[in-house]
């Protein structure tokens, strides 16, 4: 309970009056016995214990009601939401992430869900402090504002086609209301509770509980929606990931997931604005649709499907450079199935094999023939099993130019964890590779002049690209024979191969997946960022671009010029719309201490340091009961109180 006047409490002291003059203040007599009033005495004791509690209950009454007066002048309150309470540091987490953008009778689910943050900033005081948090847009600063400010923000709120990791959001919420020296703390959860949204719910979104972060209190409000089944595409691929060459015919593998079964669907194909393919097919199912031949240059397009209520995942967008065979010698003792794969690619006219002086790339088994390379020649080099020749590779490296070297390294197997490849190696083991680190006054692995494609599960890179002076290059980091790897032996061996030395021709950019809300990395020489809106943002170098909200096309422009466009898509996890329990929501984020999911009951469960009801109408009634009780205990107690002789 809490006190809106608490030195009224003082008056409390007052309970001490009746308490006194009930122990000290008592009326002493000389008792006379004559033996004619003997039979009086018997009577006198058989009264004496009913008297004394009636003395008891007079003083238990009297000290109720100066506590009850005191409760009233200090305007008592039950803790708990209301419209008063105490000066909050506030975050409010809005969940604008692409399944927001869902359409129900007419309305989009972000509207419902602003218009319950608005809720959540109008109900906040002057003295409170207010964080408003994109989850679907975590690139974007956030700045403590009034609340006038907060309504502004949430009324600017736009929808996003990226994912909300609404784990991280909670947590950045919870750190920044946290460093506040406001008496109270809370953080306003406010999203559709989808699933994937809380994906990687083991961590916890307060952490490990040991930081004053973790013990923010979480109020969740969870849009009601119904059960959707929704459908989107979840990828395309064109000739099995490999880019198509100038007037040779490929296909484009169309991925629909989501759905339900038996449910069929119209599946077209765009290339530069215009339909050049279509068919059906079941939901959850690939598609292939011929496509081409195209001539050289850049081909850009998107696949759709029928629409449903979340449009933005019916479309995907692809922008890739077709291209003539790549010229590239292969340079060496190279391994038999580097060789292999070479020359298949060679009989799919994917490349053609030349001498080293009139390659475009030069593939090089532990850096031999690199004195060769031109600074117009892209290099693709791999180190040998045999770690005495890393000396040898180094010193190769050096005099080409190339800003790294090698270094034996301990430990065991390793698998691939993360890459940025259009080919699919993630779980790859490989069981041999050495350190790829920068050499003395080169470059670094987080600057602009390098880049990690690929890395190992325990951080360690796997595949670096670069562009020195000298030329650019592609350094891989395991050898390439089937003792090192599991990479000579599976299927993308050729594609990795043909990747690598169409690295730096033009071929193959854009296959990547690009997921909005991903940042992209301009070409050192892009000025500015077109997005898919007309908007230009300016770029500094080639450091990441992060502004991806929407899905499209992001253009890199050297002036007037087009120096590279990226194909941005919505994520696929974003297709499922299926909701998380309230079990599944409080395991992933703790400190939860109410979920609601009614609009016109949320101002009721917020600000939970705040000020209750005041029961002043319930006290002064029992203040009255009390006081009439009193006194006709006290009139009944005059009356029959013996008198003495």
């Amino acid at each position: 309970m809490g006190f809106l006047n608490p030195v009224f409490l003082l008056a409390g002291l007052a309970v001490a009056v009746p308490i006194f003059l009930h122990l000290f203040y008592r009326r002493e007599s000389k008792t006379f016995t004559f033996p004619a009033i003997r039979y009086l005495l018997r009577t006198e004791r058989e009264r004496s214990r009913q008297i004394r509690t009636q003395q008891l209950l007079l003083l238990l009454l009297r000290a109720a009601a100066v506590v009850l007066l005191v409760l009233l002048g200090a305007r008592a309150h039950f803790p708990g939401p209301g419209t008063s309470h105490e000066p909050t540091a506030l975050a409010v987490v809005i969940d604008n992430s692409l399944s927001t953008t869902v359409v129900e009778d007419g309305r989009r689910r972000l509207d419902a869900l602003k218009a319950v943050a608005r809720t959540s900033a109008g109900g906040a005081g002057p003295d409170d402090v207010i964080w408003v948090i994109r989850a679907g847009t975590p690139w974007e600063a956030t700045t403590p504002g009034n609340a006038a400010q907060a309504l502004s923000a949430i009324d600017e709120t736009q929808p996003s086609h990226g994912r909300g990791d609404l784990i991280r959001a909670v947590a950045r919420a919870r750190a920044l209301v946290a460093q506040s020296d406001l008496p109270a703390r809370e953080v306003h959860l406010i999203t559709d509770l989808q699933a994937t949204a809380f994906a990687g719910a083991g961590a916890g979104a307060g952490g490990s509980g040991s930081g004053p972060a973790d013990d923010v209190p979480v109020v969740v409000f969870g849009a009601p929606a119904e059960e959707r089944i929704n459908r989107g595409i979840a990828g395309v691929v064109f000739g099995g990931g490999l880019a198509p060459l100038a007037g040779r015919r490929t296909e484009a593998a169309v991925t629909v997931a989501g759905g339900t079964p038996g449910d069929t669907l119209g599946v077209r194909l765009y290339v530069n604005g215009l339909v050049r393919g279509a068919a059906r097919t079941p939901a959850g199912a690939t598609v292939r649709i011929p496509a081409g031949p195209f001539p050289s240059g850049r081909v850009e397009g998107w696949a759709e499907i029928d629409p449903d209520p979340l449009t933005a995942d019916d479309r995907y967008y692809f922008s890739f450079a077709v291209r003539e065979p790549t010229p590239v010698a292969v340079l060496g003792d190279a391994p038999l199935f580097v060789a292999e794969a070479a020359a298949v690619l060679a009989e799919n006219r994917r490349i053609v094999l030349e001498s080293p002086a009139r390659a475009t790339t030069l593939v090089s088994a532990g850096g031999q023939g690199l004195e060769q390379r031109r600074p117009d020649q892209a290099a693709f080099v791999f180190p040998v099993s045999d770690a005495a020749r890393l000396p040898a590779l180094n010193r190769r490296l050096a005099e080409a130019g190339i800003p790294f070297r090698y270094a034996i390294r301990g430990g065991g197997a390793a698998r691939l964890a993360g890459t940025e490849l259009p080919v699919e190696l993630e779980g790859l083991s490989v069981s041999r590779y050495f350190d790829v680190e920068p050499a003395g006054g080169g470059g670094t692995l987080d600057d602009g002049a390098a880049t990690v494609v690929a890395t190992f599960s325990n951080g360690d890179p796997w595949l670096v690209t670069g562009d020195a002076p000298a030329g650019p290059y592609v350094l891989l980091a395991s050898p390439l024979d089937e003792a090192s790897s599991e990479l000579p032996v599976s299927a993308a061996m050729v594609p990795l191969l043909e990747w690598a030395v169409d690295r730096w021709s033009g071929g193959g950019a854009g296959l990547a997946r690009v997921s909005a809300g991903d940042p992209v990395r301009p070409p050192p020489t892009a000025s500015v960022v077109r997005d898919p809106d007309g908007a230009e943002h300016p770029v500094d170098g080639d450091q990441p671009f992060p502004a991806t909200p929407v899905a499209g096309f992001y253009r890199a422009l050297d002036g007037d010029s087009v120096v590279e466009t990226f194909a941005v898509n919505a994520p696929a996890a974003e297709t499922s719309l299926a909701p998380i329990d309230r079990g599944g929501l409080r395991q992933a984020v703790p400190g939860v201490v109410a979920v609601e999911r009614d609009a016109d009951s949320w101002s009721g469960v917020i600000f939970r340091a705040g000020r209750g009801p005041e029961p002043w109408r319930f006290l002064a009634v029992l203040l009255l009961v009390l006081l009439l009780v009193e006194s006709s205990i006290a009139a009944s107690t005059r009356i029959f109180r013996p008198s003495s002789a």
